[in-house]
C-alpha cells in the first residue's frame, strides 16, 4: 500500500520543493497538505505533479480537532512538521497528542534546528546563550519526541526523525536590494560563525527520512548544512567578489541590532522583532555549527555532499547582474 505523508508549510521554503520531490519517488505516496487558504496553495503547486495525488485540506494547524480529522480521514502514515509561530510550542505538542490518536500515523519528520539540543547540552548550560524564544522551543520539542512518547510496537504509537537545518541560504535573497543598492549585506551575522544550508537539502533529507519510516534513522537526529561556518565578514567578501563591488556586512553592535529589531517590528511585531535580534546576538557570541560526525551523518542521509554556499552566492550575483 502506498504511504500517505502530510506535509505541513507546503507552500514555504521547504515544503514548495518538498511535495514534487515525494511525488516523484518510485513508491508514488499521496500527499495531504492542510493550509488556511485552499485556493492559493492549489495555485501555487509545481507544474508537472500528479495532482491526483495530492489532497489540499482547508483549515486551521492551530486547531487539533481539525488536524486529527485530518489525519485519520485521510489514514496519513506519515507526518512532516515544520512549524513557526507565536504559538509553536502550543501547536506542535497538540500536533503530537492528535498523532497519537491517529492509528495509521507510524513515523513523525519534526524540523528543528542544528545542533544538540539534548538534556546534557542543556544541563551543560545550552540556555543560558538562548534567550530567543523560536529556538528555544525546539529544546522542548526535541525533548518530548526522545524522552516523553512511548516506543512504536505493533500495537500503537509511532517513531520519529528529526531534522537540524542550519541558517537557509534563501535568507540572503531578503538582502538584495540593500546588497545591490546599498553595498551592504544587512542580516546580522556575527563574529562566532553560522553554518549554511540549501533547503533543496533539507527537502531531500526530510523526503528520504519519510521514505525510510524509522527503519534507518528512526530515534536520530541529523543536523544539516556545511561543515564550513560563516561570519559577516566572510558573507560580505563572498557577495563581494562575486559582484566585483564592495560589500560591506552589517555589525554586532548595538546601533546596528536597534535598527535591525526596528526593521523587524514593523513587520513582525514587537515581539518578533526582539526575538530574532536575540537570535543574531547569539549567532556574535555562539557558533551555531556541526560537528563532524554531524557531517557524516547527513551525507550518509541525503546520498550526497550537501550543496556548496559559495556556489550559491556566485550563481546568484550572476543572475542578479544579468537583471541590470
Amino acid at each position: 500500500m502506498a504511504p500517505i505523508y502530510l506535509i505541513t508549510a507546503a507552500s514555504g521554503h521547504i515544503g514548495q520543493r518538498l511535495v514534487p520531490l515525494l511525488l516523484s519517488l518510485p513508491s508514488e505516496p499521496s500527499v495531504v497538505l492542510p493550509t488556511t487558504n485552499a485556493k492559493r496553495l492549489s495555485s501555487n503547486l509545481a507544474e508537472g505533479v500528479d495532482k491526483s495525488r495530492v489532497h489540499v485540506v482547508e483549515g486551521n494547524m492551530q486547531d487539533p480537532n481539525f488536524v486529527e480529522a485530518t489525519l485519520k480521514e485521510h489514514k496519513v502514515t506519515g507526518v512532516f512538521l515544520c512549524l513557526t509561530s507565536d504559538n509553536e510550542l502550543f501547536t506542535t505538542f497538540n500536533f503530537l497528542d492528535s498523532i497519537r490518536r491517529a492509528p495509521t500515523v507510524k513515523h513523525l519528520v519534526y524540523l528543528s534546528g542544528s545542533g544538540d539540543f539534548g538534556l546534557d547540552a542543556v544541563q551543560n548550560g545550552l540556555l543560558k546563550k538562548t534567550y530567543a524564544a523560536h529556538v528555544a522551543v525546539k529544546y522542548m520539542c526535541e525533548a518530548k519526541l526522545m524522552y516523553g512518547l512511548p516506543p512504536r510496537t505493533e500495537e500503537g504509537g509511532y517513531s520519529w526523525t528529526i531534522i537540524g537545518p542550519s541558517l537557509f541560504f534563501d535568507n540572503d535573497l531578503r538582502s538584495k536590494n540593500a546588497i545591490l543598492k546599498d553595498g551592504y549585506f544587512d542580516e546580522p551575522l556575527g563574529a562566532a560563525g553560522v553554518s549554511r544550508v540549501d533547503p533543496e537539502d533539507i527537502a531531500l533529507a526530510a523526503a528520504k527520512a519519510l521514505e525510510d519510516d524509522g527503519q534507518r534513522w528512526g530515534g536520530k537526529k541529523v543536523s544539516i548544512g556545511s561543515l564550513k561556518t560563516y561570519t559577516n565578514e566572510d558573507v560580505a567578501k563572498l557577495w563581494s567578489k562575486a559582484l566585483g563591488k564592495d560589500i560591506r556586512p552589517a555589525m554586532s553592535d548595538k546601533s546596528s541590532l536597534d535598527q535591525f529589531e526596528r526593521h523587524y517590528t514593523k513587520t513582525g511585531g514587537p515581539a518578533w522583532g526582539r526575538d530574532l535580534r536575540l537570535m543574531y546576538e547569539m549567532f556574535n557570541e555562539y557558533s551555531f555549527s556541526m560537528t563532524e560526525a554531524d557531517y557524516r551523518n547527513q551525507v550518509a542521509l541525503l546520498g550526497k555532499e550537501p550543496a556548496s554556499y559559495e556556489e550559491f552566492v556566485e550563481r546568484t550575483a550572476n543572475g542578479w547582474k544579468a537583471e541590470v
